[in-house]
């Protein structure tokens, strides 16, 4: 058995905390769980454990509850060539190989069965705003353009993008529109056409979407120029498929602690009284997937701002979908916040690969 393997062994009572700190830190999508002889009991995948977030569930409730009780497995003598036609056939990207009593051999990722092929969906990056919350680091640059390593936060973004297939990238741009587009005229992103929706005036967050002039036949993929996420776009694009609602949009747990002791009243009884207690919530994260169906809804020329696209879609349109993400998520709006990018690039850098 890997090492490699041996990362995402887990077992029943571990909790859904846990399990998602093993697949995020083994970066296979996957974990397997075993008993105390360790034969394989079930599997649980990064969107078995999303959709239990959604419906609810404690992230210190045991694995048990959301694993896949019954997963699909192969022998330890199938081919290649037969591990590719069960996986194709049955939309599965993870296959555990397990010999005769059961225990895991090995896990077959459908990646490395077949080259990763480019996808038809295209994307959006808007990176027309001032960052004027950045001060001086935004005066005479903008903010995608900020280097965290050695790369600028959009080519980061636009690298991620390619490693998914995403080949057909749209840059919306305003403020110093002229530097990105020479950033990329002088280094370029191999296999990536990149286009500019050029806003003449500030169309808000949204709005700059009715300045596509290719056809959009698929999702779109639409998010903030200033976002670091080392999110697979693959399994976003899978969940919103699934969700069959018109957008989706992604969320990232939130948690705050409240610096007093909060109290709860009755008119003037004190009921009880909690020091400092911690909160936590789903925030917007940025990241959109689109049908090509709303943008036939967004005025051209208008300024729309995301949130209100969200809440018409809502109200009127067929609803949203919420997609947790779990991975290292950092929206750089702040000094505080692009100093963090810098901290972090080592963790972030190895994700991004």
């Amino acid at each position: 058995m890997t090492a490699q393997l041996e990362k995402i062994l887990i077992r029943p009572e571990t909790s859904i905390l846990d399990t998602l700190k093993v697949i995020d830190d083994a970066a296979l999508e996957i974990a397997l769980v075993v008993d105390e002889n360790s034969r394989l009991v079930g599997t649980v995948t990064d969107g078995d454990i999303r959709r239990g977030i959604i419906r609810g569930a404690s992230l210190q409730s045991p694995i048990v509850d959301l694993m896949n009780r019954q997963p699909i497995i192969a022998g330890q003598n199938t081919t290649d060539d037969e591990l590719l036609f069960l996986m194709t056939n049955r939309s599965i990207k993870h296959l555990p190989v397990v010999d005769r009593n059961n225990c895991v051999i090995k896990l077959v990722q459908l990646k490395d069965l077949i080259a990763r092929k480019p996808r038809e969906n295209q994307a959006v990056i808007m990176a027309g705003g001032l960052g004027s919350r950045l001060g001086e680091l935004t005066r005479d640059m903008p903010k995608p353009l900020l280097p965290v390593g050695n790369r600028p936060i959009i080519a980061l973004i636009v690298e991620q993008l390619r490693r998914h297939g995403i080949l057909n990238v749209h840059i919306s741009v305003n403020y110093h529109a002229d530097r990105i587009k020479n950033y990329f005229a002088e280094n370029p992103i191999k296999g990536v056409t990149i286009d500019y929706l050029e806003e003449k005036e500030f169309l808000g967050t949204a709005g700059s979407l009715s300045l596509l002039q290719a056809p959009v036949r698929q999702p779109l993929i639409v998010m903030n120029g200033d976002i670091l996420s080392p999110v697979n776009f693959g399994n976003l694009l899978d969940f919103h498929a699934a969700g069959r609602k018109p957008m989706t949009i992604c969320a990232r747990e939130f948690n705050f602690q409240i610096p007093y002791g909060v109290l709860q009243m009755r008119g003037d009884e004190l009921i009880d009284i909690e020091e400092k207690p911690s909160h936590s919530i789903f925030i917007n994260a940025g990241i959109y997937v689109i049908e090509p169906s709303v943008l036939a809804n967004i005025a051209p020329g208008k300024r729309l701002d995301m949130p209100d696209l969200i809440k018409s879609i809502n109200s009127s349109a067929g609803g949203v979908s919420c997609y947790p993400v779990s991975e290292f998520w950092l929206d750089i709006g702040s000094p505080v916040d692009y100093a963090r990018a810098h901290e972090n690039f080592a963790g972030i850098a190895d994700r991004y690969e």
